[in-house]
């Protein structure tokens, strides 16, 4: 028989905002529909703020209250977050939006070897995420569903126990729709043992099929189910501020966070990225600040990208607080183990990526690169510029002729004809390209006492075009 064990998460929206501003004043979510407290933290209890309490009630109990209106796809958001973490200890997950997870268990069993084996694996990732959650497991997915939601938080292994945990229960906590109950509290009815009394014939005929069909579904094994959770290919997250930031440096701090939490995804998924792009929304409907973030070797590591960061938020200069921070990595790559050279020896703690990656950062992406070789003879067209670290793919030439180390990005006239040491080499090229040269090139050595690389044009005139080294 499979069991199944249901995840119910009743302040997740809470939860994330508590662990995303560090938060321990009083907190309440508000409900858009109701305008009632829909979730409220220990702070906001104590100061005598209860569940269903409308807002003015809540302000007069509570004048230092942060309040926040519910979002229903933030909180979802956050599940898929738990999935995604929770994915590496348990394959078969469902999602039950806005804050619930149905997991099959059975097959994990060959894995862990028992229960409580699977449920120590389960345990840690949970509170790792500081989310309260109640629980149920029984061989009825929608019972265990049912059973986490009243906050039972046990485990019902066989039909019999699942049905007695039922038995227990309200007609209200059974998942019934608003006219069903009002339907069967007007009878008499409040309780499941009263209802399961009752001959089910007789009630589909009163109350139509749907509720029957509800019933039914409470002790069933076997029940078509949406399809399985599958981690995305990306890492998104948003982070609602409860206090706009006005200096971009404080920033720092609740990015950090997110980027502990992408470490954490990568992690599991063992994998990195190359880029990641953190989007600002400020107060006032200013433009949202947009940084993007690259590193010239993927990273996953939030050490690795915090120096980024602070680099490109010392430049940020905002048009007003921040009150949503917005973090993507679209582009997941698998992590490549390094190699480790035996004799290679002690070497410092920056690897060239992670430098490369500081100066970008520090001097912007096309202020950082290599040079690579072009078959060209003229010396101001035989390199370009690529990206850093990129392998040159010319070959260079042998015997190779002799060059200056420092090449003037303009040749530079003469007055008179140098001190010549060796020489001529003579280079007529460019014909095809609208860019013709002729020239003779020479080592001499300039009234300084440098060594330099000078050419005699057709025309007699001299020019130095650059310094060896």
């Amino acid at each position: 028989m499979t069991l199944w064990l249901y995840l119910h998460f009743p302040t997740l929206l809470l939860d994330t905002l508590i662990r995303d501003n560090s938060t321990d004043s009083p907190l309440i979510v508000l409900s858009r529909a109701t305008g009632h407290v829909w979730q409220a933290n220990q702070a906001a209890i104590d100061s005598g703020i209860r569940i269903g309490n409308d807002l003015g009630t809540a302000s007069a109990l509570c004048h230092a209250l942060d309040v926040v209106d519910y979002d229903e796809q933030q909180e979802s958001a956050r599940l898929h977050q738990l999935a995604a973490l929770l994915y590496q200890i348990n394959a078969d997950i469902i999602l039950d939006a806005p804050n619930g997870l149905l997991m099959k268990v059975t097959p994990m069993l060959k894995l862990y070897g028992s229960l409580d084996a699977y449920w120590h694996a389960l345990l840690p990732v949970l509170n790792d995420e500081n989310v309260q959650f109640h629980y149920a497991l029984s061989p009825c997915p929608e019972a265990a569903k049912r059973l986490a939601r009243s906050g039972l938080d046990r485990g019902f292994l066989t039909l019999e126990a699942t049905e007695q945990a039922l038995a227990t229960l309200s007609i209200r906590q059974l998942g019934l729709t608003e006219k069903h109950v009002t339907q069967l509290e007007r009878m008499g009815v409040r309780h499941a043992k009263q209802l399961f009394a009752l001959p089910i014939d007789a009630l589909g005929q009163r109350f139509g099929k749907s509720l029957t069909a509800h019933i039914r579904a409470l002790t069933q094994t076997k029940a078509a189910l949406p399809a399985m959770f599958a981690p995305p290919a990306y890492f998104h997250q948003s982070l609602e501020l409860l206090h706009e930031i006005a200096a971009s440096q404080t920033l720092c701090f609740p990015i950090q966070r997110m980027l502990k939490e992408m470490e954490k995804y990568l992690d599991a998924r063992e994998s990195v990225v190359p880029e990641i792009t953190l989007t600002l929304t400020q107060r006032d409907d200013h433009e949202p600040k947009i940084l993007t973030l690259f590193a010239a070797k993927p990273e996953s590591t939030a050490s690795r990208w915090m120096p980024l960061l602070q680099l490109h938020l010392e430049k940020l200069t905002l048009d007003a607080p921040v009150i949503h921070i917005h973090l993507e990595a679209n582009t997941l790559l698998p992590r490549q183990a390094p190699t480790q050279d035996l004799f290679a020896g002690k070497r410092g703690q920056i690897t060239p990526g992670e430098l490369i990656s500081l100066l970008q950062a520090k001097a912007g992406k096309q202020g950082v690169y290599s040079l690579t070789l072009v078959d060209d003879h003229r010396p101001e067209h035989a390199f370009k510029h690529q990206a850093p670290l990129q392998t040159c793919l010319q070959v260079v030439p042998l015997p190779l002729p002799m060059r200056p180390s420092l090449l003037h990005k303009s040749p530079r006239p003469l007055l008179a004809k140098p001190d010549t040491l060796t020489g001529p080499e003579r280079i007529c090229s460019g014909w095809w390209d609208q860019a013709p040269i002729q020239r003779d090139y020479f080592v001499a050595r300039n009234k300084r006492g440098q060594l330099c690389w000078v050419f005699r044009t057709a025309t007699g005139e001299w020019f130095e075009h650059g310094l060896f080294c």
